[in-house]
């Protein structure tokens, strides 16, 4: 045992090289793999990742529900959802009971991909994250001990109503060889095209891991990350040899009156959880490519940017996009435009897959179809949420139904949106956003002080969204290289490694502009007070102004760039209360009271030359996007109102240093054929005049390169 849990912690501490807090020079980039050429070329998802067992040990079905799971597996189903324009479907691999107790469901899952092949259709795998403990043990005795456990040593339980499911610890060795052996299944038996794990994340603190190996294993990673004089820097102590994951005694979840976390273990244990599962995520990535170089791999990490998942569930995105092809997300911000004025979105969510180079994968199904009573309270039609994956998105629409949609047809509004998606496909995959603007998600920042740092930086995007400003997210590792930005914006993103600080210096001394608030690079990377911020000499100030004081911009030159300092935003609604797992919901998502200060300072960090901007109410939201490789600029429209189209839309565009338009057309699902559309202005800067938005418009412009 000792032997592979040395193995395990090795293998982890090469990886801290490049762990969050460090910043290393280079990001850590993907391994070497042939990534799926027929993922780029677009993909619309159906799923029921649910095996007949499952269903009836969960219980509460209808009686007549085999019937219908059966019928939603033939032949003649599959051929519906192909002519509904759907190319991938998900089915179940392995719940978690174990591959003798799912033994039906697996031979079910081999004669579905057989049929689905025969029609042209991808087949994935679904993995869930949990053992069902009352087969699995039976059939793996050693499965016993692949369970996580709480500090008193207690099995962690999915939820309060599936209490036959335990959720593994998934650095175990007996675990990840089982996994390997469910991966040879689907891949190299079934011959499955792609794999998808659910609950990718370790459960919530304090209901996380603490079993004698992860605590070993947790040992081993802050050794291989400190030398003895950074432990005692880091710690106070040169040794530690009794360091352990930290405890929280006889508490119940969720904990409360946290703020700031303070404590190193405590921040070490997130950045352990989260490079570990990255790790087991790289490291099933590149198993499935030895069996199929053309296999492609997603997980459902709980992504939640309006929340510290990073340090509650372990979730980095960052590190966990280094690996695979796409994520999934259970994102619950259904779009649309609420009565007290707040506009709803999943941009944040797809902005973040941009940001990481992939696509992401969104449940879009209608209510009806999904058959689900709990989500029966979603606002947006279809039409909508895709036309937002359309507009924010790459190569996928998502999850549009579940297999029945093959026996009940798609709504006549999604069904559009994805005939459009095919016949415009050449378009609207392998793109890349045109981002002006860049918002810096820090994870020492947003992880470890989130009821500061969640609010100013959520409510800052929403500015960027309502204001249709081109923007995208970074995180830490894309400080390495900020030459594509105009405008780097740090939202209270406190906690700043020298390396990072020095980073944004030159970024500015160069040209580049800097929008900073709050108490942006006054602490270090281990949230250590710096005497002054640490880009004191780049905004022109040392530190933060007294609590009430004027809420006044600052704007300054340093370098070649432009630097504005403001010293808060203002919160329309009051954050919830701080909480160790903290939460900033939509209901909070109304436009901060100083939006107007945050877009001028932008404007004017950016010297006034973004590339693109509109002038449309707020519930209209834009996407500046390039066609790789032909240069063709696609600028995406969204109206959050459809039952009032918009009239009167102007965009204005700054296109490359000597480039010319040569021509501009608009498309849209809500009409046929397609628009010519005329300019006005002058060189590289002209500006469009749009006919009436109902719900999505592309224009398309075709330009000219010297």
């Amino acid at each position: 045992m000792m032997r592979a849990v040395i193995g395990c912690a090795a293998a982890l501490a090469s990886a801290a090289v490049c762990a969050v807090l460090a910043v290393s020079a280079q990001p850590a980039g993907k391994p070497v793999l042939r990534r799926a050429e027929w993922v780029k070329r677009g993909i619309v998802m159906a799923s029921n990742m649910e095996a007949l067992s499952f269903i009836r040990r969960r219980g509460g079905q209808a009686e007549y529900m085999a019937e219908e799971w059966h019928k939603d597996h033939t032949e003649a189903a599959i051929l519906a959802l192909k002519r509904q324009g759907i190319n991938a479907v998900m089915i179940n691999l392995h719940k978690g009971a174990g591959l003798k107790a799912e033994a039906e469901d697996i031979e079910e899952a081999r004669r579905y991909v057989e049929l689905a092949h025969r029609q042209g259709l991808k087949v994935g795998g679904y993995i869930g994250g949990s053992i069902f403990y009352e087969t699995l043990f039976a059939e793996e005795p050693d499965a016993v001990n692949w369970v996580q456990r709480d500090e008193y040593g207690r099995p962690i339980y999915y939820t309060d109503t599936q209490t036959f499911r335990m959720m593994p610890d998934r650095n175990h060795p007996g675990y990840r060889e089982f996994m390997r052996r469910v991966l040879k299944l689907g891949i190299a038996d079934l011959k499955m095209d792609f794999i998808h794990f659910d609950q990718l994340m370790w459960w919530r603190v304090p209901y996380s891991s603490y079993t004698k190996l992860d605590d070993e294993m947790f040992r081993d990673y802050v050794r291989g990350k400190y030398s003895r004089e950074d432990m005692k820097l880091r710690f106070g102590y040169p040794e530690m040899p009794g360091l352990e994951l930290p405890r929280f005694g006889p508490v119940a979840a969720p904990l409360t009156g946290f703020s700031e976390i303070r404590n190193p273990s405590l921040q070490e244990m997130a950045l352990f959880k989260a490079s570990s599962l990255a790790a087991r995520y790289g490291e099933y990535d590149e198993y499935i490519h030895t069996f199929n170089p053309n296999a492609m791999l997603m997980g459902n990490p709980t992504m939640d940017l309006e929340s510290n998942n990073g340090l509650v569930y372990g979730v980095d995105l960052a590190q966990l996009m280094e690996h695979g092809d796409m994520l999934s997300s259970e994102d619950g911000n259904e779009p649309h435009w609420t009565d007290d004025g707040r506009l709803i979105t999943r941009i944040r969510t797809y902005k973040a897959g941009r940001a990481l180079g992939q696509s992401i994968v969104c449940w879009q199904q209608d209510p009806r179809v999904l058959g689900q009573p709990a989500i029966q309270h979603l606002k947006g039609t279809p039409a909508l949420r895709l036309a937002e994956a359309l507009a924010y998105n790459d190569r996928n629409l998502g999850f549009v139904a579940g297999l029945d949609v093959g026996n009940e047809p798609l709504p006549a509004d999604a069904q559009r949106y994805v005939d459009f998606f095919w016949k415009q496909a050449p378009l609207l995959t392998n793109t890349r956003p045109l981002a002006d603007v860049a918002v810096l998600r820090s994870f020492a920042s947003v992880e470890f002080n989130a009821p500061k740092v969640i609010p100013v930086v959520t409510l800052f995007e929403q500015s960027l969204i309502q204001a249709q400003l081109p923007f995208g997210l970074i995180y830490d590792r894309h400080l390495s290289d900020l030459s594509p930005y105009k405008v780097v914006v740090l939202a209270n993103q406190d906690a700043l490694s020298d390396r990072q600080v020095e980073a944004l210096r030159r970024y500015v001394q160069r040209g580049g502009g800097l929008v900073a608030t709050d108490s942006s690079s006054l602490m270090n990377h281990w949230r250590q007070r710096r005497r002054q911020f640490g880009l004191a000499d780049v905004l022109g100030m040392d530190e933060p102004p007294p609590e009430g004081a004027a809420n006044t911009p600052v704007r300054h030159n340093f370098g070649k760039g432009r630097v504005v300092y403001i010293p808060r935003v203002e919160p329309a609604v009051a954050p919830p209360r701080a909480a160790f797992h903290f939460r900033f919901p939509n209901s909070y998502w109304k436009l901060p009271r100083n939006h107007a200060d945050l877009i001028a300072a932008v404007r004017w960090a950016a010297w006034d030359k973004l590339r693109a901007e509109v002038d449309a109410p707020a519930w209209v939201t834009m996407e500046l996007a390039e066609q790789r490789p032909s240069g063709t600029w696609l600028l995406h429209l969204l109206n959050y109102r459809p039952e009032a189209p918009v009239s009167d839309i102007v965009a204005r565009l700054r296109l490359p240093e000597g480039a010319k338009l040569k021509t501009a057309r608009l498309l849209t699902p809500d009409e046929a054929g397609e628009r010519k559309l005329t300019s006005s202005g002058h060189g590289e800067a002209i500006v469009l005049k749009l006919p009436p938005l109902k719900l999505y418009q592309l224009a398309v412009l075709e330009l000219e390169h010297p």
